[in-house]
């Protein structure tokens, strides 16, 4: 379980997250949408404990371990994908094969041996879903990791994300309604500093989808 009681954060005199008040299941992948300023980055962040909030109460399982992606990838860049794995799986308690672990992932073994700052931002992303099977954290954040990607990559990470939920809370970002709903049929807005849960029958509701697209800014873009 991951809580969160009552979250207030700000900066410079702003409040940036008001009321962010929500209890996160594990087993679960939570779509977390909202536009750009809106504060997902600083809720990431002061989850993981990088920032600390002004008000309320984060409650995690003693020990939990966190993993968390931010938008722009912190990853070694000067050696392989294979030795970034390789590394992890050498720290690690349990005996994990690297070449397992990008077979989970689709990695080709050209793939596995480019330096990783010659990696696209997807593969970036792919080697970052599977450096989770080796750390096994309790908790997983990835701010939009999938905004304006191509669909066989979406495709990718949504089957590899859901194939390490058990057990985990798993919570993505998007700033893309159309992108919120394939990482999960309900829906946590962020808007004006707190939480708005909508499930997919009450998005399925015009006047509903519409308010959700105005707060984006993508009511003009959509495709009927």
């Amino acid at each position: 379980m991951l809580k969160l009681s009552h979250i207030k954060k700000g900066y410079n005199k702003k409040d940036v997250l008001i009321d962010v008040d929500y209890t996160f299941q594990e087993g679960n992948i939570y779509s977390l949408l909202g536009g750009a300023g809106v504060g997902r980055t600083t809720l990431f962040e002061c989850i993981c404990g990088d920032v600390p909030v002004d008000e309320g109460a984060i409650e995690i399982p003693p020990k939990a371990k966190i993993f968390y992606a931010s938008k722009q990838s912190i990853l070694p860049v000067y050696i392989t994908g294979y030795e970034f794995i390789s590394m992890l799986c050498d720290i690690s308690d349990e005996n994990i094969k690297p070449e397992a672990v990008f077979e989970k992932v689709g990695f080709s073994i050209g793939q596995r041996d480019k330096l990783i700052v010659d990696y696209t931002f997807e593969e970036k992303k792919l080697l970052q879903l599977a450096s989770i099977y080796v750390i096994n954290p309790y908790i997983i954040l990835f701010d939009e990791p999938l905004d304006y990607c191509d669909n066989e990559y979406i495709e990718k990470f949504i089957e590899v994300i859901n194939s390490v939920k058990s057990g985990r809370i798993v919570i993505i970002s998007s700033s893309l309604l159309e992108i919120s709903l394939r990482i999960s049929p309900d829906t946590i807005v962020l808007n004006n500093g707190e939480f708005n849960y909508i499930d997919k029958q009450t998005m399925a509701i015009p006047e509903i989808r519409k308010a959700v697209l105005d707060i984006l800014g993508e009511a003009d873009n959509e495709i009927v």
